[in-house]
Formats: structure tokens, C-alpha cells, sequence
């Protein structure tokens, strides 16, 4: 059978409004989603989400003690170094959830940086914080680091 005559059909379409979640757009560098941060039974940061706009300024502003600096450890991990302290939700950087136990942690440090005010090296020795440059670095002879270490914190004066 052959069709040889159509008829035009008027259809009305509403317009329908879909809510679209701003962590489901690409228009953010970084971004966390219900990030929790406890220093053991201590609820540091409870459920934040916040986006970082590519290529613009963002300020975090408060008082001391409020959770601004454990929020910035947070987004380069610097809070794993911090005994007792651990993380729940997603660190989102350019679409991947950094906050991952498969993540490696020093390519991410490579990616994201931070500048403190005042020196803030690892919550570790002075002679853990060099030899954790010199692994880093390659170096692997277990003897060289220690002698590396050694000689450098004597030319300071921290180590005769």
C-alpha cells in the first residue's frame, strides 16, 4: 500500500525548564562537593560545595579559626600529612574527584599549589622535609639521602 496523500499535524510542546546542577557544567577549574574534613571526633568542614571559576580570583574570607585553611589543605591534600585527619565528599580538578586513595598524591601537589603567608613545610622533621625533596627528586640510595640531609643541615647550624 502506498501512502498519497498527508495530512499536517499540529502539535503544542510545552516548554519544560531542567534544572542543571553547576557541578554538571564545565565552567569551573576545581570545585567540592559535600566535603566533610574531621580531625578525629572534631567536624572540622561539614558538607561543603564551592566552585572555582576558570581564570578568575575566588576569596575565602572569615574568621580565625573558621576552617579557611583546613578548607585550602583540603583542596591539594595536604591534610593526608595531618595524623587523625580525614576526608569525605569529592575534590573535583577539571572534572576529576582528586579525593581518591588511588590518586597520586604528588602529581596532584605538582598541579596544585599553595603559598602560605609564613613557611609551612610538612608537619614533619626538618631532616623528613629535606629527604622528602631528595626522594621526590629520584634520589633513592637510602646512605646519600641521609649524608645529603646531614650536610645540608649542618651548613644551617640545625645539626653538627
Amino acid at each position: 500500500m502506498m501512502i498519497t496523500k498527508t495530512m499536517p499535524i499540529n502539535v503544542e510542546v510545552e516548554e519544560t525548564k531542567v534544572a542543571v546542577s553547576p557541578f554538571e557544567l564545565d565552567s569551573h577549574a576545581m570545585a567540592t562537593k559535600d566535603l566533610h574534613v574531621y580531625y578525629g571526633d572534631n567536624h572540622a568542614i561539614k558538607g561543603v560545595d564551592l566552585l572555582f571559576p576558570e581564570n578568575q580570583v575566588t576569596a575565602l574570607i572569615g574568621p580565625s579559626g573558621c576552617g579557611k585553611s583546613t578548607y585550602l589543605r583540603a583542596l591539594n591534600r595536604m591534610n593526608d600529612e595531618i595524623e587523625g585527619c580525614r576526608m569525605e565528599g569529592e575534590i573535583l580538578y577539571n572534572g576529576i574527584d582528586i579525593n581518591r586513595k588511588e590518586i597520586d598524591l604528588y602529581n596532584v601537589r605538582k598541579e596544585i599549589g599553595m603559598v602560605f603567608q609564613k613557611p609551612n613545610p610538612f608537619s614533619k622533621s626538618i631532616y623528613e622535609n629535606i629527604a622528602f625533596g631528595l626522594k621526590r627528586h629520584g634520589m633513592k640510595n637510602k646512605k646519600g639521602i641521609d649524608g645529603t640531609c646531614r650536610k645540608k643541615l649542618a651548613r644551617c647550624s640545625i645539626m653538627g
